[in-house]
Order: structure tokens, then C-alpha cells, then sequence
């Protein structure tokens, strides 16, 4: 976790970090049975969840995430979601001014800290 911290970090400072997908993106996007994990700056992607964890990292990211995913953890600013959530689905969103559109057939646990999110069920 903290590995995935510090490329955010070069992502937000302008460092070259490995895995850059896009032009203007930077940072490391890594894919697993397990997880979906994405650090950095000003990726636009979509991935299918396959009831994956999601862990977003960094800055201006839009996701968009199909399929069900077991949790969303984002740490960071400015950064756009959209996914359908697990009914007992684990929802963590730190920083400042992040946006997630979620749908479930439940309700999620919620760990919210920060300001100016906006946190919405579709």
C-alpha cells in the first residue's frame, strides 16, 4: 500500500512512473484475480470488477468499474467513479472532492473522511 502511496505521489509531482496508459496519465495500474489497484494521475479507464477490490490512489482519475466489485477504497482528490458494489461492500473515500456514483442491491459500509465529496447511489 504504501509502494502504491509513493507513485501516487510521483504521479502528483510530476515523476515518470511505470504502467502510463494514456498521454497525460501517470502512475502504475495493476490487475489481478484479486484486486484492481491504481495509483497516479489522470487515468480514464474502464475495467470489468469481477467481484474485485478497487483501490484508487492519486489525482483526476475517471473510473468506471462493470460488473460487481467486493470494495472501493479511493485516497486522493478529484477523482470520478462509477461501479455497482457488493451488498455488504466496504465503500472508504478520503481526501478532497472525489465522486462516486454507486448502485448495490444493499448498503455498503461507509468510511468517509475528507471534504467536498460527492457520494451518490444511482
Amino acid at each position: 500500500m504504501l509502494a502504491l502511496r509513493m507513485i501516487a505521489l510521483a504521479g502528483v509531482l510530476g515523476l515518470s512512473a511505470h504502467g502510463a496508459m494514456a498521454d497525460d496519465a501517470v502512475g502504475e495500474i495493476n490487475v489481478d484475480k484479486q484486486q484492481i489497484a491504481i495509483a497516479g494521475n489522470g487515468y480514464v479507464r474502464t475495467f470489468p470488477c469481477e467481484g474485485r477490490r478497487v483501490t484508487i490512489d492519486g489525482t483526476q482519475h475517471n473510473i468506471t468499474l462493470t460488473g460487481t466489485c467486493s470494495s472501493l477504497e479511493i485516497n486522493g482528490a478529484e477523482n470520478k467513479v462509477a461501479l455497482t458494489l457488493a451488498p455488504k461492500a466496504v465503500l472508504v473515500v478520503a481526501g478532497i472532492q472525489n465522486t462516486v456514483n454507486w448502485r448495490s442491491t444493499g448498503e455498503p459500509q461507509q468510511r468517509i473522511s475528507g471534504v467536498g465529496h460527492k457520494i451518490q447511489r444511482n
